[in-house]
């Protein structure tokens, strides 16, 4: 086992030191030693002659402050002893404390000294360049660049690249181009750094600049595939959709062989929202490697975005055979089976998840098991992903509180919400979340203190704007208070079906009926969302084209069989389909 550098040699030292003590008294103290302190000379023969009592003090002062999380501490200490070793590791650790501690001159003299000792260090010189590039020193940050390109080229590895991503770590792309320009010679006969040159004026949006750099590559090594895949995303990027595509066609059919360039080919398609097409090439290429595990992933995955859930499950469950990609291929097993109404079958492909999907698939499994009927072993599943996942607190306590208003729990929802706003004070996801629970208990009160929280902090939140405005409407007589707020969201969201549907309805209640259905119909023409429809058709009804409402209601049910809202508006206003 190879252990860390720093690491080993603290423990050099430890053994040293407790070799020293072992005859005399022992005892705990808070307070740093000084040089000389605690420290007896080691009799034994084998200590090395370059372990001075300050080199074993100064190490082990900044070891104990680091722990005790006092970096500039540390790093002092650790410099003077990286500075009498003359130790690579001693001067790594040094500049890793100077980063620490938020000191970046004192992590560059660090890394300095790093480089004086070790100037083949790829890591020194990297480190070394971007605390220049952050001081906008660009000549001294282009000559430790000039070392991170060869020495990472000589190890085989993409030197320009490399440079590319640390010149990008300035934060500003104009300036990152301009140090890869006087990094690479104008007439470069790389084609490696050409490319990189390339993408570096993609991310500072020079699409010309771009396209030339990556033509002089590829007139260098025409068969490149990263530059064949730059070339053809950098034209999409220049609004020349058509010519990208033709041009990574052509390559495509120049290359058949060439697997990489096919899947390149194919994922630029889905990005384009062209799944038929990619699909073929996906086909094709897995005719040409049946074995590639990627390829048969991506056909699963895009006959279940097209609805050919047999094809889709076909590939996937080869995957879970061959245990690759099993997580992934568990967890849209899981979504083909619940799509299949088969939720047995979706709880056992969910249950078998891990990794990177784990908390999704266990969402789903909380959803499945409160359709159920099993509402309190669904909040135990998503109560043991706030254990497990703390990170993500808030999402599941918003999901829990919604399960329970899906089963019309609305109290318990509330105490749900109050109690992560315990935790969480002041998130608008949790206020927001919590006063548009608070509409449906009728309590007006508590909706307008959560919502007016927000926008205090949030004047142009849309979304809590319009469920305001909507509630007042809906709920209260203050209808020209709450038709200002609805304007001031559509005025931010005019394409919002929802709050199209609130202006309509705050019309409808002030008697525009006219008015009404001319905002209803554009949220309707916008949403399939049952209450929108149930708006609508009251709208309707009341304009005597009861038929016409009749076939909207019937239409939102048929659409969402469960949806709570169509049946009550029926009811209410004695209509019958």
């Amino acid at each position: 086992m190879r252990i860390n550098q720093p690491i080993k040699y603290f423990l050099v030292l430890s053994s040293i030191l407790l070799s020293a003590c072992a005859t005399g008294p022992t005892g705990t103290t808070n307070a740093l030693p000084e040089p000389g302190e605690g420290v007896q000379q080691s009799t034994s023969e084998n200590q090395p002659n370059s372990l001075s009592r300050d080199l074993i003090y100064n190490t082990l002062t900044s070891e104990i402050a680091a722990q005790r999380g006092q970096n500039s501490l540390a790093f002092e200490h650790a410099l003077q002893a990286a500075r009498e070793s003359r130790d690579e590791s001693a001067a790594e650790r040094a500049t890793g404390l100077g980063l620490q501690a938020n000191r970046p001159d004192s992590a560059l003299t660090a890394a300095k000294l790093w480089v004086d000792i070790s100037p083949s260090s790829l890591k020194a010189h990297q480190i070394a360049a971007i605390l220049y590039i952050r001081k906008k020193n660009l000549s001294d940050a282009i000559q430790h660049l000039q070392q991170v390109v060869k020495i990472a080229n000589s190890k085989g590895q993409s030197g320009h690249l490399q440079a590319a991503a640390i010149a990008e770590k300035s934060g500003a792309p104009d300036q990152a181009l301009i140090i890869m320009q006087q990094l690479v010679e104008e007439e470069s006969s790389d084609p490696k750094a050409l490319y990189a040159l390339a993408l570096t004026a993609n991310h500072a949006k020079q699409r010309d600049l771009a396209l030339d750099y990556i033509n002089q590559s590829l007139s260098l090594n025409p068969k490149s595939t990263q530059s064949l895949v730059l070339k053809t995303h950098t034209l999409i990027a220049m609004g020349k959709q058509s010519e990208g595509l033709a041009f990574m066609k052509q390559a495509v059919d120049d290359s058949p062989d060439n697997v990489q360039l096919g899947k390149a080919y194919a994922r630029t398609l889905l990005e384009l929202n062209q799944p038929e097409a990619a699909l073929d090439t996906f086909e094709k290429l897995h005719t040409l490697a049946p074995d590639d595990d990627d390829i048969v992933f991506s056909l699963g995955i895009i006959h279940l975005q097209l609805e050919q859930l047999e094809q889709a499950k076909s590939h996937l469950e080869k995957l879970v055979d061959k245990r690759q990609k099993r997580n992934e291929a568990n967890y849209y097993l899981g979504m083909i089976a619940e799509e299949e109404d088969e939720p047995e079958k979706a709880l056992a492909w969910y249950s078998q998840v891990e990794g990177k999907n784990l908390a999704d698939a266990q969402v789903r499994i909380a959803k499945i098991l409160a359709d159920q009927g099993n509402l309190n072993q669904a909040r135990e599943t998503l109560q043991r992903l706030r254990i497990n996942q703390s990170q993500n607190q808030v999402k599941f306590y918003i999901i829990e509180a919604e399960l329970l208003r899906e089963a019309l729990q609305f109290e318990a929802a509330h105490k749900v919400y109050s109690k992560a706003l315990d935790l969480f004070q002041d998130n608008t996801d949790l206020l927001y979340a919590r006063g548009l629970n608070a509409a449906d208990l009728k309590r007006v009160d508590l909706l307008e203190n959560d919502l007016r929280k927000i926008l205090t902090a949030q004047p142009k939140h849309a979304d809590a704007l319009n469920a305001l405005g909507y509630t007042l409407a809906d709920q209260t007589d203050r209808l020209e208070e709450a038709k200002q707020y609805i304007q001031q969201a559509l005025s931010l969201k005019p394409d919002s079906p929802a709050i199209l549907d609130s202006m309509g309805w705050v019309e409808y209640r002030m008697g525009n009926l006219e008015s009404a259905l001319e905002f209803l119909n554009k949220a309707a023409e916008l949403s399939p969302d049952a209450e929108i429809a149930s708006h609508l058709g009251e709208v309707l009804w009341q304009m005597g084209q009861q038929q016409r409402a009749l076939k909207v209601w019937k239409a939102a049910n048929q659409r969402e069989p469960n949806n709570r809202f169509i049946n009550q508006v029926m009811s209410r206003l004695g209509a019958d389909i």
